[in-house]
């Protein structure tokens, strides 16, 4: 196996990780219970399949949440 060394310049930035603010982390729990209402509705078959990922996008784009995108499998 070939090792190389990594010279400063090509190192990461060493950043501090900010803290989410309050209103991120209500953004984030109201973005989740709007999923989990949402998701009760498509197994209740009460909305198409469609219409949970046009409501989901909305969702997204309403609350902005952080860990949303990571988790949410949907386009």
């Amino acid at each position: 196996m070939r090792m190389t060394q990594l010279s400063p310049n090509h190192q990461t930035p060493n950043h501090k990780q900010s803290k989410p603010t309050e209103d991120q982390l209500q953004n984030e729990l109201y973005f989740h219970l709007a999923e989990n209402m949402l998701m009760k509705l498509r197994e209740e078959e009460l909305i198409s399949h469609e219409e949970l990922n046009q409501i989901s996008k909305l969702n997204r784009q309403k609350f902005n949440p952080l860990l949303g995108p990571l988790v949410c499998d949907k386009p």
